[in-house]
């Protein structure tokens, strides 16, 4: 702690005389783990006298506002008491883990017994006079989370106490901007998925947090497919699949996200068809797709996060369906390598979650590797530079247009079957074809 005390004494020396480290800065180091936050409380009246002290910008509205900046190289988000010192700050604080403080000297300050539940592993309200939920209800899937992510279990009282204001603030919670759930939502499905959503399932949340997701419940399946029962009963056994894959390659919020989503878009998809005499969900990959780029847009997600889950969602299908050489390069072309290997994970997922084997899905992931590896050792064999659009282009004379895309696909396909081992193999062909003597499928040339 010694570094982060150093960031006192570092206000200290630019005016700013009260201050302590509050919150999980604290907490992390009792659990004997690295920060990945840093707050301090200060005893300043004026967040722009802090500002013109330290730098940084002003995050909010007063009287919740913050100051972001950096000191000694550290990221740090400073506030101004919100009582008269640093208990009554503390009495305001949502758990009894969090309203901790530290001094410039190391002092901790603990009113309510934190450090304790730390040990214990407890979750528990601070015992202030107003409910910590009247300030702030997304403190409800804060709790949660912490549940989630700290694997700490959640004090009886407290877990009482916030079903009742769940319950009696339905109407509240809905409204609450989904901005502010998504930062709580994205850490506790990136670390264990299905106990996360268990969680929220078992304190009457779905309706409120994640209605797409409330939605899938009582949309039943045809029990030859799935005979596990509705959409949201399958949608947590691939969850529980996520997670044990997870627990082997670590945090993924992508293929947690995917697992969520990926029959998202079955509830508006659910048709009857005549033909088959039974339920289909025919588009269901498409709407999905729609369901999770506006979900997680509202959730603030990074646009490449958002666009690699909504891929996911798109394309799940695909691994257990007809599964060629051709559409092994079609997912590389359309995914890249890695979302593409991802895409195997969640079909098995998906799978498994059925209550099949899988077995489909391992062939087609050895598959997809044998003609991942053949392009990547026609890409060495070029010394990584493959043949691209411009030489498609000047060797057959073509313009821009879905022909190029086309041919290079060609190209792709045979070397990921290994009947063009190079770059210059590519271009003999290319040039062949221009001549009048290529084939409208790629041979192996010398």
């Amino acid at each position: 702690m010694k570094r982060f005390i150093s960031l006192l004494r570092e206000l200290k020396s630019r005016g700013i005389e009260e201050a302590w480290l509050v919150g999980g800065v604290v907490r992390d180091f009792f659990l004997g783990r690295e920060p990945t936050d840093v707050d301090i409380a200060c005893g300043e009246s004026d967040v722009n006298a802090v500002v013109a002290r330290l730098g940084g910008a002003i995050v909010g509205k007063p009287p919740f506002c913050t100051v972001s900046t950096s000191l000694l190289g550290f990221p740090v988000e400073i506030s101004l008491l919100s009582g008269p010192g640093i208990p009554k700050d503390l009495e305001r604080r949502d758990f009894t883990i969090n309203a901790l403080a530290m001094d410039a000297e190391g002092n901790i300050i603990d009113p309510f017994g934190g450090a304790g539940d730390i040990r214990r592993r407890v979750l528990r309200l601070v015992p202030a006079p107003a409910s910590p939920y009247d300030a702030d209800p997304v403190r409800v899937v804060r709790l949660l989370r912490f549940a989630c992510t700290l694997g700490f279990a959640v004090d009886p009282e407290t877990e009482e106490r916030t079903k009742s204001f769940i319950a009696a603030h339905k109407g509240e919670l809905a409204n609450v901007a989904q901005e502010r759930y998504g930062k709580e939502l994205l850490k506790g499905f990136a670390e264990r998925p299905h106990y996360f959503l268990s969680l929220l399932e078992d304190y009457f949340l779905l309706p409120v947090v994640l209605p797409q997701v409330e939605a899938m419940r009582g949309v039943e399946q045809p029990v030859i497919f799935h005979p596990e029962g509705d959409v949201l009963r399958h949608t947590f056994r691939v969850l529980a699949e996520a997670e044990k894959t997870m627990e082997n390659t670590g945090q993924d919020v992508v293929l947690a996200l995917g697992a969520l989503l990926h029959d998202v878009g079955k509830p508006q998809s659910a048709q009857p068809h005549p033909k088959y005499e039974r339920v289909c969900f025919f588009g269901h990959q498409e709407a999905g797709e729609e369901i999770a780029l506006d979900l997680l847009s509202g959730w603030a997600v990074p646009g490449k996060t958002a666009s690699q889950v909504a891929a996911l969602v798109k394309h799940h299908m695909i691994p257990g369906g007809n599964f060629t050489k051709r559409t092994c390069v079609k997912l590389i072309r359309k995914l890249g390598p890695e979302l593409a290997e991802k895409l195997f994970d969640l079909a098995l997922c998906d799978a498994r979650g059925s209550m099949g084997s899988g077995e489909n899905i391992q062939a087609a992931r050895e598959l997809f590797l044998e003609v991942l590896d053949n392009l990547r050792q026609a890409q060495e064999a070029s010394d990584k530079r493959w043949v691209n659009g411009h030489d498609v282009m000047e060797i057959l004379g073509i313009p821009p247009g879905p022909e190029v895309g086309r041919v290079l696909e060609e190209l792709d396909v045979a070397a990921g079957t290994g009947r063009l081992r190079g770059k210059d193999e590519a271009l003999g062909w290319l040039k062949e074809r221009a001549k009048g003597e290529g084939k409208s499928e790629v041979n192996r040339t010398g």
